[in-house]
């Protein structure tokens, strides 16, 4: 049986050991974590941002009939003859403009028409305001290197809850669950514990928003989004190929992400299949239509032009709620349906990946979901604010800031470390990040604990 001094002192290493880990991660990656969430919470709002950015393009008035689409693209044609027309989007709502995509030699947007008078309401090019959010949210507006470091900085925020978890969870005769999700305002105002109980409090409430947030961004990064689908699809657990299609022999190299924007997740890398032989005459855009309709595609949705005599249109839905994605695939010329996937289609990773990135987006139920993930993002703010306050009321007496001593116990530092490796196994950036510390660690304390033998003798 353990001494209680004993086990005192290999708690308090587990305490200190989990106590390294936040600490240095928060430190770290504290800057990316702000930019993160302040992009976030200004990029929930896209909808609502862009129909007040873009007003006078996007909204008409209804008044009569709207004209056959192929006159509206006709429009942009004539009114911009260097521009190549890439696809078509259609709005549920009436008073909406028909949205045309376009590229300008190398630089590529929309143009908008009024679906009943035929005129070009506006031309909009380039990322824009919200592009270049977004942008610097998903890389730092820093290339690979940025969507690398997003998502290194993503992994071990998954660590950072997972070690602030523990570090707060109550223990002792003096721990209360009830101060893990209500703070004490009993204590000194300003005082290290007020802020201590504020800080872990609000991060015990957004913990598992926070997950799913950052769990759905993965699917998107360049690693571990990679190594998301490999799994799905090798588990039978993501996209159903040419779902309902006749001819699974008509495949290309090209999968839905090369041809068109605006893709469901769990399609955009579903391989694209080949019109047949090439015949005089292709579908016009309003049988294209007329066919989505027929195969209970409703407003809004986009139509992306055939690329080629083999291209096919694709059928993309833009419906905001996640679970009435679809994605079609039509032959150029007979209208035959090469493929058809819905949400209902998804395998089961899949269908979780698409309801956690409608929630990271705030489309999973509405407005609601905009103002949960706003919350979020405000919280993630406060998180990573409030631990700089407690790090700065933590100097010691000299007035100095330092970090966390390293725990007396090696069995449980060695613990710990395990427990790290075995949870960043799941993001491949995280994992490898986390060995290479591990081997430096190991490598300086070594040398730095054979020169104190050496000193001492």
């Amino acid at each position: 049986m353990k001494e209680p001094n004993q086990a005192s002192r290999v708690q308090q290493s587990w305490y200190q050991s989990m106590w390294r880990w936040h600490f240095y991660a928060g430190i770290i990656f504290a800057p990316i974590f702000i930019i993160l969430a302040v992009t976030g919470s200004i990029y929930l709002f896209k909808p609502q941002l862009e129909d007040m950015l873009y007003r006078d393009m996007i909204f008409t008035e209804e008044t009569g009939q709207r004209l056959p689409l192929e006159d509206q693209m006709k429009t942009v044609a004539d009114k911009y003859p260097e521009a190549g027309i890439s696809s078509l989007g259609q709005f549920e709502q009436q008073d909406r403009t028909t949205r045309i995509g376009v590229t300008f030699k190398e630089e590529s947007g929309y143009v908008y028409v009024d679906p009943y008078t035929g005129e070009v309401t506006g031309k909009r090019l380039g990322a824009g305001p919200l592009g270049f959010i977004k942008t610097i949210h998903g890389e730092l507006f820093a290339g690979k290197a940025g969507n690398l470091l997003v998502e290194l900085a993503a992994s071990w925020a998954i660590i950072l809850l997972v070690t602030g978890t523990y570090l707060f969870w109550p223990r002792g005769k003096t721990g209360s669950f009830k101060r893990v999700f209500f703070p004490s305002f009993r204590q000194k105002n300003g005082s290290r514990n007020f802020w201590k109980g504020l800080h872990g409090s609000v991060a015990v409430w957004s913990t598992i928003g926070l997950l799913v947030i950052i769990g759905s961004g993965l699917a998107w990064s360049s690693v571990a989004g990679q190594w998301i689908n490999t799994i799905a699809t090798k588990a039978n657990s993501n996209y159903p190929q040419f779902a309902y299609g006749p001819d699974e022999s008509m495949a290309s190299k090209i999968v839905t992400k090369d041809i068109a924007t605006d893709i469901p997740w769990a399609t955009q890398n579903d391989v694209v299949p080949s019109s047949g032989p090439a015949r005089p005459l292709t579908l016009s855009v309003t049988e294209v239509a007329a066919e989505a309709k027929q195969l209970g595609m409703g407003r809004p949705y986009q139509i992306t032009l055939p690329q080629g005599e083999t291209g096919v249109y694709t059928l993309s839905s833009l419906q905001s709620a996640p679970t009435k994605e679809a994605t079609i695939n039509l032959d150029q010329y007979s209208g035959t349906v090469l493929s058809n996937v819905s949400y209902a289609d998804y395998g089961l990773l899949a269908k979780g990946i698409t309801l956690g990135i409608g929630f990271h987006e705030g489309r999973l139920f509405g407005f609601l979901n905009q103002l949960v993930g706003l919350a979020l993002c405000l919280g993630l703010i406060f998180i990573v604010a409030s631990s700089f306050v407690l790090w700065w009321k933590r100097r010691n007496g000299a007035g100095k800031l330092a970090p966390p001593k390293r725990a007396s116990d090696q069995r449980v530092q060695k613990i710990v470390a395990g427990l790290i490796v075995v949870i960043s196994l799941t993001m491949p950036l995280a994992a490898l990040s986390v060995m290479t510390i591990l081997v430096l660690d190991f490598l300086i304390f070594t040398r730095r604990r054979k020169g104190n033998k050496e000193a001492a003798a």
